[in-house]
């Protein structure tokens, strides 16, 4: 991971209808969904879903290198050779957005995240048992922005 991320401390564990509403929630911003596990989700993030804009150029990426072909472009000639297409047009914000926690995941980095920190307690006026931990796998500027904005729907 290369990006911000932000945790949400949550003062008990997601109720199924909590976890459901969580996960339709991220089905419904993303333009690529997979979860890894019930509360564990990869998904990409179209940065307009979430009220901002995305300022790249139609043009941003650099093309991509093809010395071994000639005068050959990077068609459907090419894309039958390789497998896949070397600049896909998914131009949302790649995340990892999960649940952490006791009975969810990632116990034991929830636990050692929680270890050191007596003063959470009275910082937020109760003791986390659960966190959503947001990541994303970007460093640009707006992925920071991103990053917060994705963060508002989940905070409870």
């Amino acid at each position: 991971m290369s990006g911000p991320t932000l945790v949400i401390e949550l003062v008990e564990a997601l109720s199924s209808a909590a976890l459901r509403e969580f996960r339709a929630l991220m089905v419904g911003l993303s333009s690529h969904f997979a979860e890894k596990r019930p509360g564990f989700f990869d998904v990409n993030v179209p940065a307009e879903r979430l009220g901002v804009e995305d300022g790249r150029e139609e043009d941003w990426r650099e093309p991509f290198p093809l010395p071994l072909l000639g005068n050959t472009s990077a068609d459907e000639e090419f894309s039958a050779l390789v497998g896949f297409n070397p600049q896909p047009g998914d131009w949302g914000r790649p995340f990892l957005v999960y649940l952490m926690g006791p009975g969810v995941g990632d116990e034991n980095l929830f636990e050692a995240e929680h270890a050191d920190e007596p003063e959470v307690e009275t910082i937020l006026g109760f003791r986390p048992t659960h966190a959503v931990n947001v990541s994303a796998c970007a460093n640009r500027e707006i992925d920071h922005v991103a990053t917060a904005l994705l963060t508002e729907p989940l905070r409870v």
